[in-house]
């Protein structure tokens, strides 16, 4: 009995000793809670998870950093590191490009992220000591022209981020 008393919010209250626990109606609501990971196969359009992505160089794993999309991210620090996430569309069309990251003080100020479209190579730059402007850590990179089983990527370096590279997926999905 004590052990779902704990699991119950702090604002419950009983009536009298015997009485059923009942949560006040003018109770404050709680935070959401955060788990620990995204389900990738729950996110729309295609997702592509770093444990998918074709890595050169040095990378670790870490699951500290709350919540990841997948099993857990991965990061780098060392020059010349890269990580390419492709992908094919099955509809010739424009679509918003998301990247997934955790931000620390340890991230990168100035990470370059390369976009491989119909329309070309486009490189942007995330400051990934900041939170992602979007939902569960994403942050919109653009939108890009993609034809139909042609290859296209998302390309991460670690050259110039002016501190850790922070994987943790990349989303592409249709505008509408």
């Amino acid at each position: 009995i004590l052990k779902d008393l704990m699991n119950q919010p702090g604002a419950m209250r009983r009536d009298s000793l015997e009485a059923a626990l009942h949560l006040p109606a003018n109770a404050k609501k709680l935070p959401e809670i955060v788990t620990d990971s995204i389900d990738p196969k729950k996110l729309d359009g295609i997702v592509i998870d770093d444990a998918d992505a074709e890595l050169a160089g040095v990378w670790s794993k870490g699951e500290g950093l709350k919540p990841f999309v997948g099993d857990h991210y991965s990061y780098a620090s060392a020059k010349g590191a890269s990580a390419r996430f492709g992908f094919a569309v099955k509809q010739t069309g424009s679509y918003e490009v998301r990247a997934y990251w955790q931000p620390h003080a340890n991230r990168g100020r100035s990470v370059p992220v390369t976009i491989l479209s119909a329309d070309g190579e486009k490189t942007v730059t995330v400051n990934q000591t900041r939170p992602a402007s979007g939902k569960n850590g994403a942050e919109t990179l653009g939108t890009f022209k993609f034809n139909a089983g042609e290859e296209a990527a998302v390309i991460f370096r670690t050259e110039g981020a002016q501190g850790n590279v922070h994987l943790d997926g990349v989303q592409v999905v249709p505008v509408k």
